[in-house]
């Protein structure tokens, strides 16, 4: 494994471990910007109804179960780096009835293990902060959607994100490790070129409007 590589899968075991999205979602105050951030994905990603979607980084499923939960795909594949972040996701799933077909791969962004344009739609939400070699990822992504498929991607503004930490981690979270485990503050104007190459930009913007610290760029595939 290359050693970049190898490094952001320590770094998102070390988070998983003492930084959980968990401790977000279900903190009342401090998981609002996480929970707003999903009601935009939901916004965006459109009519996914009986269609295919991935998740990039699902993790354990905070995402990939709103979508199913409110739109209903016919079927939803998660991939993420961290198994025991897959494990708590089909854990889960055995107390759900979904209808919609759940299938969860421990994969990386910059190899999918999905073959051509299989995908109808696309998440990646919060995960090329972690994720090096994003050409490669942003051009699997591109091979295994559909043409006209889309591509909801968000990051984290982080110089603002950085002046909210000693408030949230007041509020229980552990936002100590933020430093170790955010690799990369990207330019949105990089990471947009970047897409260009193989996308459509439909729309990029900030939330919440009052404090913009999360991008979110929606991507139709040339």
């Amino acid at each position: 494994m290359e050693k970049e590589i190898e490094h952001s899968v320590n770094m998102a075991k070390k988070e998983w471990d003492e930084e959980p999205m968990k401790d977000y979602y279900d903190n009342l105050i401090a998981g609002y910007p996480s929970r707003l951030r999903i009601r935009k994905i939901l916004k965006e990603i459109g009519n996914v109804r009986g269609k295919i979607v991935l998740d990039v980084g699902c993790e354990a499923g905070h995402v990939s179960r709103q979508i199913i939960e409110k739109k209903f795909p016919k079927e939803i594949y998660g991939i993420d780096i961290i198994q025991e972040a897959l494990d708590e996701f089909k854990e889960i799933l055995k107390k759900k009835n979904y209808k919609t077909k759940v299938i969860l791969k421990r994969a990386f962004l910059q190899k999918i293990p999905f073959g051509k344009e299989k995908f109808d739609a696309l998440v990646c939400s919060e995960v090329i902060e972690h994720a090096p070699q994003l050409k490669k990822g942003f051009s699997e992504m591109s091979r295994v959607l559909k043409k006209r498929g889309r591509a909801i991607i968000t990051f984290p503004n982080e110089r603002l994100r950085r002046m909210v930490y000693p408030f949230v981690k007041m509020l229980g979270v552990n936002t100590d490790i933020e430093k170790d485990v955010t690799l990369y503050d990207h330019d949105p104007r990089r990471i947009l070129g970047m897409l260009r190459k193989h996308f459509f930009i439909r729309k990029f913007y900030r939330f919440p409007f009052y404090f913009p610290m999360t991008h979110l760029i929606v991507c139709e595939k040339r």
